[in-house]
């Protein structure tokens, strides 16, 4: 039911004309009508994997106004013992091996521990400047 859902939502986003949107109506409330609670638990999955992607993106938004000021390189390999093209690779969602990569929740953990800790460094290192 899934597939059913994600075939028709790229349909929508696609569409141009009325008619589309009424053929893809029309196909909803089909498999409504088949199965009604396929058809929640479907767009329950698809919810959450739209709130993933959108996750992802708010992450590089957010990254994006203090990735300039520190240096990335340096990030890496302390917290991450990986190169900086590794990151930048699941910070953009590029293709590796023709699959998209992204960080997992534990490299997410790790990024915040690391985050919060350059801004430690950084709290302490003002404080003697005064």
């Amino acid at each position: 039911m899934k597939a059913d859902i994600e075939r028709l939502k790229e349909r929508f986003v696609n569409a141009i004309t009325d008619a589309e949107i009424e053929a893809i109506d029309k196909e909803v409330k089909s498999l409504v009508d088949r199965d009604i609670d396929r058809f929640s638990e479907g767009m329950l999955e698809c919810i959450k994997d739209t709130n993933k992607e959108a996750d992802e993106l708010l992450l590089r938004d957010k990254l994006e106004s203090v990735l300039p000021f520190i240096s990335v390189s340096a990030l890496v390999k302390t917290y991450f013992k990986k190169s900086p093209q590794w990151f930048y690779q699941r910070l953009n969602g590029s293709l590796v091996n023709g699959k998209p990569v992204k960080f997992n929740e534990g490299e997410l953990k790790i990024l915040s521990t690391a985050l919060n800790d350059i801004g430690k460094k950084i709290t302490q290192a003002a404080a003697f400047v005064f």
